[in-house]
């Protein structure tokens, strides 16, 4: 038996020493931060989380999680007791291997994905495969849980099944979602499921339990299991990328087909969640609205039925569901940061006191069937997570462990959501993000828009923006139009806006900065990856006046290239449509960088990885046509792995950051970044592919 202290690498699980007298939860504070700031290295940002996944069994006795003690990454299951965790089972992994979807099959049994690199048989090449294990909470009776008879020749790397419901009346098997077709390699790669058999996760036995339907030029991607495991929803594309869903009621053979009319159509409609009752089913809806709302739906019929919350300004994004309760208690909406509304008073005023308790933002992670104990994500823009142990009978919180235990989240910086309009009269929300002990002056900038175009930014942890912050520069990530989250027209308002009214966007958002005192003109640099490095390249290339410099990551840089790369240089290509909108194809070259280059004359770094979804061979292009015009820039070309060294987000996000820190203190350095540089914390800039300053 094991105190919580030498089972996690963190502060012992005790009731916590501070206790809210108001509540009677145990709870914690922060240490007040001295009136100094403490500089961290990039790689506190970046390594992987110190412990993560935790997962309660349905009873709520036991724990499942993964930790990292001294650089080695393992799996723990463990009783849960008053005041102390005692160990059923600690298995090493080296880092060739990763547990990943940690699951409870049972009270005693668990289930999860071993993602392992494996060398290709009979090749040089190595790829990330993904299988399914289960074993005893013990550790015992470890079975590989193959869907594809063990596979032959250079498949054996390689397992293809989707976790489809975990059948809690059953507890010896789950159900899985499998590829029929000859090329189901490529199509686990790609997502897309047909049957559903039946795994016996206790022999690796398996059997079909539902063939899909075949329909004409449709591929299914999920499949929506109702409480009693009978399938009932199936969501998937055909071959133009149209959503098509089909439904069933309970005992009905024969499936429906829901594209027909204008609820179906693609971003309007998503799929929630089964509820309690037999055709209780919850979707996401923008039809009434142009906003998404939650709404029951009826999976036997099709029809939308009683509207269950709706927000007059945002999407809602989710639901939380009580199945003790049998109902929905809340709704998930994002509103300059996430927020909740209540639609159980119970359920309401159990968040009252844990928020009461822990004083920052947080979430129920993981919840025993009968809602008595929980794990507890206390989070906010300032801490990556700490996770706690929640006993709702006796009102009592327990330290768990914090995701980076090496960042104080006192030392961090505070976010704001703000708003702005834009020249046409468009409010935009942004994020707003100072260093610590910045004391309201005008500061050197980093914008930072979101990496795809329908992407958002909010007030929550954002890695990047506090190691920006850390170094002493403010951090802008307005929320352009084609954002989602602002509803269907704000979206739509993005379509076919590269280089154009998204652009605008973000220049409005700087002249708001500077015309409020937030931002020093002439100290704003532009950063980006995917379409964001892409508008940073034509900050400097459209508004050079605002922009000091633009740091440009895995983006397209070359508009004409990359449509017909994409073989959709056609004006009524989907695709052309969605980024040049009504330009013509000799109009292009005014929304693409390679061809502005005359205009740019801020320094550039450009960071480009070789198997970057947007082609290198367009960056080179556009590097040697910088060089020829005589420009500021470096160039980083970061060459694809080979053999065994396969592609590592956390890897690939360190050596950037410590290549954009060496580059901002050459090019437009904070007072903090150069202290930062005197006590030894920055990076020496890397080697570059190709440099001219």
């Amino acid at each position: 038996m094991f105190k919580f202290k030498n089972l996690l690498a963190v502060p012992a699980m005790l009731a916590l020493s501070i206790v809210t007298a108001s509540t009677g939860v145990a709870g914690a504070d922060n240490e007040p931060a001295a009136d100094t700031q403490t500089i961290y290295q990039v790689g506190d940002f970046t390594g992987d989380w110190s412990v993560s996944g935790m997962k309660l069994s349905p009873n709520g006795k036991r724990l499942l999680f993964t930790q990292v003690v001294n650089g080695e990454l393992q799996l723990m299951a463990v009783d849960i007791l008053p005041t102390e965790l005692r160990a059923l089972t600690v298995i090493p992994f080296d880092n060739d291997s990763i547990p990943i979807n940690l699951r409870w099959a049972t009270d005693d049994r668990i289930v999860f994905t071993l993602r392992r690199k494996a060398r290709v048989v009979r090749t040089k090449y190595y790829a990330w495969s993904e299988v399914l294990m289960s074993m005893n909470a013990d550790g015992s009776d470890v079975q590989l849980l193959r869907t594809d008879g063990g596979g032959s020749g250079n498949l054996k790397h390689i397992d293809n099944a989707d976790v489809v419901s975990l059948l809690r009346d059953d507890p010896d098997h789950i159900l899985v979602g499998k590829s029929r077709r000859r090329n189901w390699v490529q199509e686990f790669y790609d997502g897309a499921i047909d049957d559903v058999y039946k795994l016996n996760i206790k022999t690796g036995d398996l059997s079909l339990y539902m063939k899909g339907p075949k329909i004409s030029h449709f591929k299914f991607h999920d499949w929506y299991a109702d409480q009693k495991g009978h399938i009932r929803f199936g969501y998937g594309y055909d071959r133009k990328g149209n959503s098509v869903m089909i439904i069933r009621g309970r005992g009905d053979e024969d499936w429906k087909v829901l594209n027909d009319n204008e609820l179906f159509e693609e971003g309007k409609f998503l799929p929630l969640q089964f509820g309690a009752g037999d055709n209780e089913f919850y979707v996401l809806s923008s039809l009434a609205t142009g906003r998404m709302a939650v709404y029951r739906f009826d999976i036997a019929t099709g029809t939308l039925g009683d509207l269950v919350f709706a927000h007059d300004r945002v999407d809602v994004t989710g639901i939380i569901y009580s199945f003790d309760k049998g109902k929905v208690v809340a709704a998930e909406y994002n509103e300059g940061g996430p927020k909740l509304h209540y639609l159980d008073e119970e359920y309401g005023k159990l968040r009252s006191l844990l928020a009461r308790a822990l004083k920052t933002g947080f979430s129920l992670w993981s919840t025993s069937d009968d809602d008595k104990n929980m794990i507890v994500l206390k989070g906010d823009a300032q801490d990556a997570g700490t996770y706690y142990h929640f006993d709702a009978a006796a009102k009592k919180l327990n330290f768990l462990g914090a995701r980076i235990p090496k960042l104080d989240p006192a030392q961090m910086a505070k976010m704001e959501s703000v708003s702005y309009e834009t020249r046409d009269g468009l409010t935009i929300d942004a994020v707003l993000t100072k260093p610590r002990l910045s004391k309201g002056e005008p500061l050197p900038f980093i914008v930072l828009p979101h990496t795809h175009p329908d992407g958002r930014d909010s007030v929550s942890w954002d890695r990047t923006a506090q190691f920006l912050a850390n170094r002493g520069y403010g951090v802008f990530q307005p929320n352009y139009r084609g954002s989602s989250g602002f509803g269907q027209r704000f979206r739509a308002l993005g379509r076919g806006e590269w280089g154009r009214d998204m652009q605008n966007d973000l220049v409005d958002g700087v002249e708001w900065m500077i015309e409020n005192g937030h931002a020093q003109a002439g100290r704003i640099c532009i950063m980006g990856r995917g379409y964001a490095g892409y508008a940073a390249l034509m900050g400097v290339a459209r508004d050079g006046n605002l922009f000091a410099c633009a740091i440009s990551r895995d983006a397209p840089v070359d508009i004409p290239a990359m449509l017909k790369a994409e073989r959709s240089l056609d004006e009524d290509d989907e695709r052309y449509q969605e980024v040049a909108g009504d330009l013509k194809k000799n109009e292009l070259e005014s929304i693409s960088p390679a061809d502005l280059v005359e205009n740019i004359n801020s320094p550039v770094l450009i960071y480009h990885r070789e198997d970057a979804h947007y082609e290198v061979q367009h960056v080179r292009r556009f590097v040697k046509s910088l060089a020829k015009a005589k420009k500021s820039f470096d160039y980083l070309e970061v060459e694809e792995a080979e053999g065994a060294n396969l592609y590592d987000a956390n890897d690939d996000d360190e050596r950037f950051l410590a290549l954009v820190e060496a580059w901002l203190l050459k090019v437009n350095p904070t007072p903090l970044l150069k202290e930062a540089n005197e006590a030894g914390k920055v990076a020496r800039m890397q080697k570059t592919t190709e440099s001219r300053r």
